[in-house]
């Protein structure tokens, strides 16, 4: 019978505390390593710590004492110390318990001495080495609760994206300009190409300030799209390439949300200064200045609202524009867990350039299943729009188009790899319009991945 067995837990620890060097010569590495293992569960970190260490020296291959001594140490402040040991159990480990357990420990030390972007790293490792759906929530909400205390967030996004339309180019062969009585024939890249769009990019957010009542951001964000011909659009266009249609951006911004007395309602705004490439070329520098409001409204919705102001100056021979813009969002989630969300915006454009003088109106409308269908989570999505130009250079009674975009996104949840789920799109947008030239079809298939939690 171990003294641990005979005596309460606590007693076991204080009479033990007072005879380390006796309790190290007397019992077993079993018992010892027990009896550690009480201590720092029971708060005893400095006994913990020093009843582990005698195990490590007595076997530097006691992965149990590594984890022991790793969470003892991180108790005690001794964040190093606790990493070391956190890794040595990795490094030692065979099996998916104790690895999960290792990942868990490397990404607590990380945690504890302010490393928090790698920690979720190593939380998303224990998500996908997790033995059971129970401690895979586990690591899960352990990566939910570092995100809320890391200043930094940063988002990946990367899609392959077969597209019947890539240049967004008429779906006619013909077009009637200038309201003459005879067509006149769209070729090279007046007309539709089809080919894959390949993109990504990147955005960063690094907390300044927060309190209970105020979050200060600086954010910071990148993106790249460019596109591959398909053999029928070389064809149609040869003179033509992907790069041509290529688009970079890049920006910069501040930002600040402030919660309103009663804690049901947020106001912010946000500052931005970007660029914008086409095909290489430096298209437009702009800065926007932007607010908005978000309430939760009922049991399960959330309203939201916004407006911002784009000052655009061109570059090249790109004429400057101001654009204003507004939207207005209700989400709700239903009894049965299912999403549905309603939107509509409202923007404007004014510039001495035909194209970029308009008014353009949307409704938009989501629905997400809560329960698979198959192997997938499936959401379904529908916009409409109406876009009206006062002057045309191609005709004198303006330009008016209204475009229909519908999609659903299968979601493959079983596919889940460190968290990641990839997704696929089917998309399908139709614009109708007064002018041949910019009535347009649109058929794509989006291959991307999103996070699970």
């Amino acid at each position: 019978m171990t003294p641990c067995s005979r005596l309460s837990g606590i007693l076991c620890v204080a009479v033990l505390a007072a005879s380390q060097t006796t309790a190290q010569a007397v019992l077993s590495p079993e018992q010892l390593r027990e009896l550690a293992g009480q201590a720092v569960l029971q708060g005893q970190a400095r006994l913990a710590y020093d009843l582990s260490g005698a195990l490590v020296d007595r076997d530097d291959e006691d992965l149990n004492a590594h984890l022991i001594r790793s969470r003892a140490a991180r108790d005690l402040g001794r964040n190093d110390d606790a990493l070391i040991h956190a890794r040595r159990a990795w490094t030692l480990s065979e099996t998916e318990e104790v690895r999960y357990a290792s990942a868990l420990a490397v990404a607590q030390a990380l945690s504890s001495s302010g490393r928090r972007t790698a920690a979720q790293l190593w939380l998303r490792r224990a998500v996908q080495i997790a033995p059971n759906d129970a401690l895979k929530a586990r690591a899960a909400e352990d990566y939910r609760y570092v995100r809320r205390r890391n200043p930094w967030a940063t988002a990946l996004r990367f899609s392959v994206s077969p597209s019947s339309n890539i240049n967004n180019g008429s779906r006619n062969e013909t077009s009637e300009l200038f309201g003459l009585p005879f067509e006149f024939a769209l070729e090279g890249e007046a007309r539709a190409l089809s080919g894959v769009e390949i993109s990504a990019g990147v955005s960063t957010r690094y907390r300044l300030v927060e309190t209970q009542r105020k979050r200060t951001d600086l954010v910071f964000g990148l993106s790249h799209r460019t596109y591959a011909l398909s053999d029928e659009a070389k064809d149609i266009a040869p003179d033509a390439d992907g790069a041509d249609f290529a688009t970079s951006s890049v920006f910069v911004g501040l930002q600040e949300t402030y919660s309103l007395p009663g804690g049901k309602a947020q106001l912010g705004w946000d500052a931005r200064l970007g660029s914008t490439w086409y095909g290489g070329d430096l298209l437009l520098r702009y800065n926007r200045l932007g607010a908005s409001y978000r309430r939760i409204a009922g049991e399960t919705g959330l309203f939201n609202l916004s407006v911002s102001r784009e000052g655009q100056l061109g570059q090249g021979t790109r004429e400057d524009a101001i654009v204003w813009s507004a939207s207005m969002g209700y989400g709700l989630a239903l009894g049965n867990g299912d999403q549905l969300s309603l939107s509509t915006s409202l923007a404007t454009s004014d510039s001495d350039a035909d194209y970029l003088d308009y008014t353009q109106r949307s409704i938009s409308a989501s629905y997400g299943l809560a329960d698979p269908v198959g192997p997938a989570r499936l959401e379904f999505g529908i916009s409409l729009s109406d876009k009206h130009h006062d002057r045309s250079g191609l005709t004198t009674d303006g330009r008016d188009e209204r475009t229909l975009k519908a999609s659903v996104t299968a979601a493959l949840p079983e596919m889940e790899l460190y968290g990641f789920i990839p997704t696929i799109t089917f998309n399908a947008e139709r614009t109708d319009a007064n002018i041949d030239l910019y009535e347009t079809d649109n058929y794509g298939i989006q291959l991307g991945i999103r996070s699970a939690f």
